[in-house]
């Protein structure tokens, strides 16, 4: 059996792609329910559900924050995990390649292959693509739910503006090895795509057991848009403003109020620590996904 899960206020394109979803499971005459969420969690449960009664796969219909929760569900368990991306981002669809249409990702249930991802964790909660502390934390936070789901990278744009307005509060960043650094920004990748499609961690690979740590070091308004706008041209890795660190984990505090998020959700004020874990989620990729090279697990 195959469970879908979707969040049904995540838009008015969804019910749209949900259709489509049923349409395609039912010509494939593949056994399916599907169920939505109805509230923040709801997700996690209802595929921990699925996969305790042996469901063969899981199609997460959303965008990052719907991948996070069913990967959470997941974690540990068999049951494989199918993303049709919907919604702002889409941080997944990128990294591996997910085909654009809702047809071409539902085939890879059998054109695709397996792979086997370790989750990370900030606080107690996991998360399987990003992570971070500092600005853009702050403005998804001020962007809110509905923003995200409505006006999609405009929100993004239109709170980081207003944001940039505001105090800058610094960050203590504590990397493995008792390296300490202040900091204004900190991201932490798993592969190598942040939202948009950048590039943000050249070395990222979902199927390492490390963390991509991108830190700017620089305090105030003019680093934080020079290192947009190098990062969307892919020239922020050899600035002298920016440290990229591979390692296991990493500890981010604030003299002052300051936010982390998970996966494009708001999380909580810091302190947060971020570490690796050994829970492992399967997934479904794309057969062109080129997976992890040998001897890709030792921290730099």
């Amino acid at each position: 059996m195959i469970r879908v899960i979707y969040n049904p206020v995540a838009g008015p394109k969804m019910v749209r792609n949900i259709d489509r979803v049923r349409r395609a499971l039912t010509a494939d005459r593949v056994p399916y329910e599907i169920r939505e969420t109805a509230g923040p969690g709801d997700a996690v449960l209802l595929a921990r559900e699925a996969a305790h009664a042996g469901g063969e796969a899981v199609i997460a219909v959303g965008g990052d924050g719907t991948v996070n929760e069913v990967a959470s569900g997941l974690a540990g368990m068999a049951t494989r995990l199918l993303v049709v991306p919907h919604g702002t981002g889409n941080v997944f669809a990128a990294e591996v390649g997910l085909p654009k249409s809702v047809e071409g990702c539902l085939s890879l249930l059998s054109e695709g292959k397996t792979i086997t991802v370790k989750l990370a964790k900030a606080g107690k909660r996991h998360f399987l693509l990003l992570a971070s502390a500092g600005f853009d934390a702050e403005v998804l936070d001020r962007m809110g739910a509905r923003g995200k789901h409505y006006l999609g990278i405009g929100a993004y744009l239109l709170a980081g503006t207003a944001h940039l307005f505001r105090e800058q509060p610094s960050l203590w960043v504590e990397l493995e090895g008792q390296e300490r650094l202040e900091a204004q920004v900190v991201i932490i990748c798993r592969g190598k795509t942040y939202g948009g499609g950048v590039i943000l961690a050249p070395s990222g690979n979902l199927e390492k057991n490390t963390l991509q740590v991108v830190i700017l070091r620089r305090i105030g308004r003019i680093p934080i848009l020079r290192f947009a706008w190098n990062a969307l041209r892919g020239k922020h890795a050899g600035s002298p403003d920016i440290l990229i660190r591979e390692t296991t984990s990493v500890f981010v505090r604030s003299p002052i109020r300051s936010a982390a998020q998970v996966d494009g959700d708001y999380l909580g004020p810091l302190p947060v620590r971020f570490e690796m874990t050994d829970v492992p989620v399967r997934i479904i990729v794309p057969p062109s996904y080129p997976g992890k090279k040998p001897g890709g697990d030792t921290p730099a």
